[in-house]
């Protein structure tokens, strides 16, 4: 018989830790660029290079998951917005990298993902 571990996802436990923290955090999920072909990776990081931080941008394809504190949700929505383009303002979803901002109470404010309208 299996017993249940309290098993949690990668959503869970960031929300844990804003929570325990009382810090406001940006989850940058870019694990969608390790799949792609090296000739696109190296576009669409290029792409990037325009919007993020010369000192962040290793650290943000560097990694498949990263995470950023700020002292503010008001801070952390503008970077999101500055740094990760919503789909709609990219040249395809291969540029697409999903940024939440998950506030200390564990919800998310902000997310550049929208849900597709259906057809």
């Amino acid at each position: 018989m299996l017993v249940s571990m309290n098993a949690m996802r990668l959503y869970e436990l960031v929300s844990h830790y804003a929570t325990c923290n009382q810090k406001v955090l940006v989850t940058i999920d870019n694990n969608k660029w390790f799949g792609l072909d090296n000739a696109k990776k190296e576009i669409v990081r290029t792409f990037y290079e325009d919007l993020i931080p010369e000192d962040e941008i290793g650290e943000v394809f560097g990694y498949p998951y990263i995470f950023y504190e700020f002292p503010s949700q008001a801070l952390a929505t503008d970077i999101a917005n500055e740094w990760f383009p919503r789909l709609d303002n990219l040249p395809d979803e291969d540029y697409f990298i999903e940024v939440q901002v998950i506030n200390p109470g564990g919800s998310i404010p902000y997310t550049n993902y929208v849900t597709p309208k259906p057809e």
